[in-house]
């Protein structure tokens, strides 16, 4: 009896000492958003490319319906009158346009990514039927019937090759599909500056550069928590990351992107931004 009396006696002052003098769980600080906001959506980013007559040629052949495109964006009646040498520059504000010059681009234009990849084999008579193309609503021509249709920009085969090994390491959050699978809008639109920076001549490294700040701008709180996630659990500022290895499959694809989101949540360490646009127009 007194040994049970003993065994409850210790039991009860463990109980006591440990629900009073319990271990406090340690908590990570958030880094605040705005900061990270500025990182990786600066002001503006020069994107080392230019439209050219690219523009023009999409109004010409039915990928840009004139009046359609500037009831969306009364703001682009220049763009689509005349060729324009100067860089594109991408900013917070006109990265809705941006995307929306690209993705006609992305679709249109001849390209083997296009006619050899899955969409151009695989669903090849489905073609129409993809947010990319039947999305596609601000042409004078239907979108499955733009798919893969106009010389827009003329591509080597060195080129063709390039864009492929490209597109099929560039992911999006939206979906899980690389840009070798243009299947939405931000697809087609990746796809597009892909070709553009190619023909120019732009350094492989750099076009993986300037594709994370498209795709930051595209995607501002997938990529805000990407730069959390960097820093608190690999000590990596954002502007030290690789940029092949966040736009690929485990950061940049909607289900890695799901699991690095999951476990931010779970630490409380979720930053909120401004959302970005839709796959539509």
């Amino acid at each position: 009896m007194k040994r049970i009396f003993l065994t409850l006696l210790f039991v009860g002052l463990a109980f006591y000492l440990g629900t009073r003098y319990q271990v406090p769980k340690l908590k990570t600080t958030p880094i605040p958003t705005p900061i990270i906001s500025q990182n990786i959506l600066p002001e503006r980013v020069d994107l080392g490319i230019s439209w050219g007559d690219v523009i023009v040629k999409m109004v010409q052949t039915g990928a840009i319906d004139k009046e359609k495109f500037l009831k969306r964006h009364p703001e682009a009646e220049q763009l689509l009158s005349t060729s324009n040498n100067a860089n594109i520059v991408v900013t917070q504000e006109n990265s809705a346009l941006i995307l929306n010059l690209l993705w006609p681009l992305g679709i249109t234009n001849k390209a083997k990514v296009l006619s050899e990849g899955i969409m151009g084999t695989k669903y090849k008579d489905q073609i129409g039927s993809f947010a990319s193309t039947g999305g596609w609503t601000l042409g004078s021509k239907d979108g499955g019937k733009l798919f893969n249709s106009q010389s827009l920009i003329k591509l080597t085969t060195d080129q063709e090759e390039l864009i492929k090994k490209i597109s099929a390491n560039i992911y999006r959050p939206c979906c899980g599909n690389s840009t070798a699978f243009p299947d939405c809008n931000h697809g087609a639109g990746m796809l597009g500056f892909i070709e553009l920076a190619v023909v120019a001549g732009m350094p492989e490294e750099n076009i993986y550069k300037k594709a994370l700040v498209i795709n930051s701008y595209w995607f501002p709180q997938t990529y805000t928590e990407l730069a959390v996630f960097f820093k608190a659990k690999k000590n990596t500022n954002w502007k030290d990351v690789n940029p092949v290895e966040v736009l690929g499959e485990a950061y940049s694809s909607g289900r890695g992107y799901g699991t690095v989101s999951k476990q931010l949540q779970d630490e409380g360490l979720t930053p909120q931004v401004k959302s970005g646009g839709s796959c539509g127009v």
